[in-house]
């Protein structure tokens, strides 16, 4: 018998998951290095300490949960921690999360995204959903009032979704939002309170561009995700008749909006991206991106929730089998299919848009609103 095989067109790279894991970490620590930076000069001692505690007790419980995980399994626990990058998860897990969460929340967060998240579905590598975010949906779902007696400024996210529904119309609406947190440059260079690593938007992408380059992360995710969500921005704008502002027409600065409040950009760097959770084949990581977008638009303009990154994250990797399923075969023979996929998507998110222009009215007049709240209850409290 004679036996006929072709080699496989592999694509070869020098990457190693060590490689990768170490530049993400250095990416990753530089975002927050620059946060822990920002709330001690502009905050003070208590709140760069309250930080550094916050991922202090995150690594630590990391560490514990995965040593008892090694001992059950009868692994050596120093090998088996070295080789699960779990102090990727706190990183991510932490920078997510306000400066005025409680440490104890965080770590119960931990335990569910290192324990339930991670370890459970077999460690490093086998997890169905992202981890940070599961443990992020967790103190959102059921820590939204464990805060501590901080005083800070309400986030840009909180009010833009509270006090304008995501749409401000006029000039005089959006000069009102703006002016506390000081124009949208303040917007890029984080000079304000938020998620602890989610504000300094210029940082994250300048990390992800080198992230991209060293090829740690796939350029398709996050380009693909913060495309579309740009193009459904500015389709609300044109259907909701949006004004300019100062001279900035209303598809651009809407979309600006859109990207730079809220962690969107960090969860398209940092998240979108994860290799264990998202689909292997390009075209599908095209659509899953795509959809990702029109799900934190849908999430954003008409769910209860200000934001809509991280749900939207969770969903799609739900998501992800089926989808490497539809996209199981010869790539080039598939360009034809998932284009016709990633259309259909495109043409979903614009039904969206124009779903949401046409149920929510623009707030064009002026707003007020306080820009400082004080935490000073010990058991209860408003985390966003």
């Amino acid at each position: 018998m004679k036996f006929q095989f072709h080699v496989s067109p592999n694509l070869q790279s020098d990457n190693s998951t060590s490689k990768i894991m170490r530049d993400l970490t250095v990416g990753l620590g530089l975002v927050f290095l620059c946060s822990v930076i920002y709330y001690f000069v502009a905050w003070g001692a208590q709140y760069g300490l309250q930080v550094i505690l916050l991922l202090l007790c995150s690594l630590v419980t990391t560490a514990v949960c995965e040593a008892i995980f090694a001992k059950v399994k009868k692994k050596p626990i120093k090998e088996f921690m070295l080789h699960s990058y779990g102090w990727i998860t706190s990183l991510i897990l932490v920078m997510m999360c306000p400066v005025s969460i409680t440490p104890y929340a965080v770590i119960i967060a931990t335990i569910f995204a290192v324990a339930v998240g991670r370890l459970m579905f077999g460690g490093f590598g086998n997890n169905i959903y992202n981890p940070a975010g599961v443990g992020r949906a967790v103190i959102f779902a059921s820590f939204g009032g464990a805060a501590t007696r901080l005083t800070t400024m309400a986030t840009p996210t909180g009010i833009m979704a509270n006090e304008f529904k995501w749409l401000p119309g006029s000039a005089d609406a959006l000069g009102s939002f703006l002016k506390p947190y000081g124009g949208f440059g303040s917007l890029l260079f984080g000079t304000y309170p938020g998620a602890i690593g989610e504000t300094f938007s210029l940082v994250i992408l300048i990390v992800g561009i080198v992230l991209i380059i060293r090829h740690v992360i796939d350029w398709r995710l996050p380009v693909c995700y913060l495309g579309t969500i740009a193009i459904l921005a500015a389709f609300i704008a044109i259907f909701s008749h949006l004004e300019s502002y100062n001279g900035i027409p209303a598809v651009l600065w809407y979309p600006a909006l859109h990207l730079l409040t809220g962690g969107v950009i960090f969860g398209a760097v940092f998240m979108l991206t994860d290799p264990v959770t998202v689909p292997t084949a390009p075209q599908a990581r095209v659509f899953f991106a795509i959809c990702a977008a029109v799900i934190t638009m849908l999430i954003r303009m008409k769910g209860n929730l200000p934001e809509g990154c991280l749900y939207s994250i969770l969903i799609m990797n739900t998501f992800t089998p089926l989808i490497e399923s539809s996209f199981d075969g010869v790539q080039t023979k598939l360009i034809r299919k998932a284009a016709i996929m990633c259309i259909c998507a495109l043409l979903a998110g614009v039904g969206v848009s124009f779903y949401a222009s046409s149920t929510i009215r623009p707030v064009k007049a002026e707003k007020e609103f306080a820009a400082v709240e004080t935490i000073e209850t010990e058991t209860e409290g408003d985390l966003l």
